[in-house]
């Protein structure tokens, strides 16, 4: 159903009444019983705010429906005109006793994702009682029994098969998988595939049974029997120590508050210590970019604190160049340039008493991997996996037919190059007096244009071989992986300046790898301390020349280096 991008219209929040109704008609649909399920369990099956959208399949005008999301745009539940409510895989996994599972092999798995139905000898006995034809079932691998990975439909009825060994049919038609364009949807949050989840339906405790029978209770009796104003004075006067009482809490909880938060001038403080332990500590190579200062190094060795206290917003400086500029004039470092495009020089030395004075004070220390190796180890295990895949044209459909080798295939390149090696040696065409040519017979010679019986280099044959085939790619991470047609895409950073002399950094071209619009932009939003906004609903905007920053974020996330382009518009005006 969804292996397009579908045409979804913007969505808008629903009624709590229609929320109601909803949550009425999934219960019924799905036979749970509403009065028993606790109410996270009922705000997993349908948010407390949610939103409606339709949507128009582009392969199929006539096929149209809804699709419900939750506060984040991730979607919820979806139905066409003609079908009932269906289970997103994000429901799915917070709420797996919804469907009844149908187990396969973990390969399986990844072939489902690409679009393929289940069929019964994928499947593995015993089968649920529920499984019957025409039942919503959810898939899963014998590895994570109970960790949904597509809904479907079930084509047969599965409970009256014992064994699947030589038997045929489609067991189940999917219509929702793993990473299909309806997962896609959600361009807020990052979502991880659970190692496990609970199967187990959250029930209402009996407290809370109590609770609201008691809650029922007052309110009947505040509806049958108004108090009269005696009444209410004799209460009044009845419990003078528990209202008493009440506020001394409510005091203590109020001077708690004030406690708790940080003047300006402490926050000042914090942020002029941490520069002192940057300057004592820290081995910087100067000149170095007040942004990257900053992200780097200072907000690196504040003292440990709220992190609503790491912004330089919370000071009396208010901007970054402000407070270099005043750190400047109390001769802890030296700075060139104007506002956003500011650098620092020079720091104080070392030797200089105030430096060697001060005591180090204790930072918020990033938590490492705990698994054993090296961290260059750990480094390359959450790097993407970037592969140049290459598919082959009619042209060369013979080569691959002497070689037995299926010719409807994504290949690598070192792949061909072992089988054009062996094509070689099995015709015999390397040229006994220079064994770097090769003779070119009638199968080499429709791939590469060359005439029947003339000689060339071999890397040379090869490299023509090779623009017969049709590019592709794939991107792989430990959770996710994505396959496209032509050559491995970029992430394009650009620094430039707008009017009125502002300079800003745009990212664009990242969701091929993997990464939430919404998450990226509030990721962004702190990293960089200004302001982030999503244009044409493909980049990420955020003010200042952050480039370096980016950079180094993207390869935590596992981005290749090879993979980011970046372009700063600014320093070239300026070479002008």
């Amino acid at each position: 159903m969804f292996k397009k991008p579908p045409q979804v219209k913007p969505a808008a929040n629903i009624k709590s009444s229609d929320r109601r109704k909803l949550l009425s008609t999934v219960c019924k649909t799905y036979n749970l019983p509403i009065d028993e399920i606790a109410k996270e369990g009922l705000d997993n099956l349908v948010p407390p705010i949610s939103k409606k959208a339709s949507f128009t399949s582009p392969v199929d005008k006539k096929l149209s429906g809804t699709i419900y999301f939750d506060s984040n745009e991730v979607p919820s539940w979806f139905q066409t005109r003609d079908s009932q409510l269906y289970p997103s895989l994000f429901t799915c996994w917070k709420c797996p006793y919804i469907l009844p599972l149908v187990k396969t092999h973990e390969p399986v798995i990844g072939v489902l994702g690409k679009g393929a139905d289940l069929m019964l000898p994928g499947t593995i006995p015993p089968f649920d009682e529920r499984a019957v034809k025409n039942a919503v079932v959810g898939i899963v691998s014998k590895e994570k029994p109970n960790v949904i990975m597509a809904v479907g439909v079930c084509r047969l009825n599965l409970t009256q098969f014992d064994y699947v060994v030589g038997r045929s049919g489609m067991a189940v038609e999917i219509i929702h998988h793993f990473d299909d364009e309806l997962m896609k949807l959600n361009k807020e949050i990052d979502v991880v595939i659970p190692e496990e989840v609970d199967a187990e339906i959250p029930k209402v405790t009996k407290e809370e049974e109590e609770e609201s029978v008691e809650t029922d209770g007052v309110d009947k009796a505040d509806r049958e029997e108004p108090e009269s104003e005696i009444q209410k004075e004799e209460t009044t006067s009845a419990q003078p120590e528990a209202i008493e009482t009440g506020e001394v809490k409510t005091e203590i909880e109020n001077v708690a508050e004030e406690l708790a938060q940080l003047t300006t001038e402490e926050v000042d403080n914090f942020f002029i210590r941490s520069l002192l332990q940057t300057i004592k500590l820290e081995n910087i190579e100067l000149p170095i970019n007040a942004s990257t200062f900053m992200s780097s190094y200072i907000y690196k060795n504040l003292p440990i604190l709220g992190s609503t206290y790491a912004n330089i917003k919370k000071t009396s400086w208010k901007k970054t160049s402000k407070f270099l500029k005043a750190m400047a004039k109390l001769s802890y470092l030296e700075v060139k340039g104007k506002d956003e495009d500011l650098s620092i020089i020079k720091l104080m030395t070392r030797t200089n008493p105030t430096i060697e004075n001060f005591v180090p004070h204790k930072i918020n220390k990033v938590k490492k991997p705990t698994s054993s190796g090296s961290s260059d180890g750990n480094a390359s295990s959450s790097m993407m996996k970037i592969t140049t895949l290459y598919k082959p044209t009619s042209k060369s459909r013979m080569f691959f037919n002497k070689l037995n080798a299926e010719f409807d295939h994504l290949y690598t390149l070192p792949e061909l190059r072992t089988m054009f090696n062996d094509y070689i040696k099995l015709a015999n065409l390397v040229n006994p007096a220079n064994p770097k040519q090769i003779i070119i017979d009638e199968i080499i010679s429709k791939p590469t244009n060359k005439p029947i019986d003339s000689q060339a280099p071999r890397d040379q044959i090869f490299t023509t071989f090779l623009t017969n085939f049709t590019p592709h790619y794939a991107i792989t991470s430990n959770q996710y992986s994505h396959l496209g047609k032509g050559t491995p895409p970029k992430i394009h950073i650009v620094t430039e300046m707008k009017i009125g002399r502002k300079v800003i950094t745009r990212v664009g071209n990242y969701d091929k790898f993997f990464i939430k619009q919404g998450a990226f932009a509030e990721e962004l939003r702190k990293l960089c301390s200004g302001s982030t906004t999503i244009v044409d609903d493909e980049q990420v905007q955020v003010q200042g020349p952050h480039g370096n920053t980016i950079i180094n974020l993207l390869k935590e996330k596992g981005v290749p280096l090879g993979c980011i382009e970046f372009e700063d518009k600014v320093k070239k005006k300026k070479r002008r």
